[in-house]
């Protein structure tokens, strides 16, 4: 059988979404109880699908950030651009925010949407590819009960999981359900004579006002460790026999060309 090799992404695996969602992976299935044909489905899911939809995100992310800070730089070294004797002043600027906060949510919803499939690769359990994380914590707590770890991981990360998901449902249906998402782009708060210039920011309807970017970089981290904690939790459920475990690389060890961040050992 030939391989087929088709460049997917501009990241290598210096990237850690690259490192741990595809490269770590792929080692942690050699010692999993389930078919080869499983494993390649997994593997599939990973590296065409969700691992795509993130690594849109992240590099959203990063472009975003790096425009945010160096408006806020010229700002620092040189202060706003007053006109009129004083009585106007020029903001900043990101010009297509909107376009991008709402391509961010797509791909982050979509890459949870598509991730359940793991769930139907392990554990022939269909959750009809939607991102309806509320339903996999109801059956998790049935097949598993309440106090298993994935149980309880499920339980932790719902909020954000959520949140995620309300704010891609806003955009999608204004006015609907899930409310409206507000996007803000740079805005002047003033004091006096001083203008105080606020970084964009995002919410859901009256929640509190969040610098998108922050908010971004959070939410990829998230992602990336709920995918990564995800899939090693469903290993764990099919032993291979042999008497070996998952252990965390600390960070200041990690290979920066290809930082994963869990190993096999063996136990003793």
């Amino acid at each position: 059988m030939a391989f087929r090799i088709q460049q997917v992404s501009d990241y290598g695996a210096s990237n850690p979404i690259c490192a741990r969602l595809t490269l770590q992976i792929n080692e942690l299935l050699k010692f999993c109880k389930i078919s080869e044909k499983q494993k390649e489905n997994v593997f599939g899911v990973m590296l065409l699908n969700v691992v795509t939809k993130l690594m849109v995100c992240f590099r959203i992310k990063e472009q975003l950030t790096k425009e945010i800070r160096a408006h806020q730089k010229k700002i620092d070294d040189k202060g706003l651009e007053f006109q009129a004797q004083g009585r106007a002043y020029t903001l900043p600027s990101i010009i297509d925010l909107q376009h991008q906060a709402e391509t961010f949510l797509y791909n982050a919803k979509s890459a949870l949407r598509d991730f359940t499939a793991i769930f139907l690769i392990f554990f022939s359990k269909d959750f009809k590819n939607e991102a309806r994380y509320d339903k996999v914590l109801k059956w998790a707590k049935k097949k598993f009960g309440n106090a298993d770890s994935f149980s309880k991981m499920l339980t932790d990360d719902q909020a954000w999981i959520t949140k995620i998901v309300k704010m891609r449902n806003a955009v999608e249906h204004i006015g609907g359900h899930s409310g409206i998402l507000h996007i803000e782009n740079f805005v002047g708060e003033e004091n006096g004579r001083t203008v105080f210039v606020i970084e964009p920011v995002w919410y859901l309807n009256s929640d509190k006002k969040v610098p998108i970017a922050h908010d971004m970089d959070v939410l990829v981290t998230n992602l990336l460790t709920f995918f990564e904690e995800t899939l090693i939790l469903c290993i764990e459920k099919f032993p291979s026999g042999f008497p070996i475990g998952f252990s965390e690389i600390p960070e200041a060890e990690r290979d920066p060309t290809c930082p994963i961040q869990f190993r096999v050992t063996l136990l003793r």
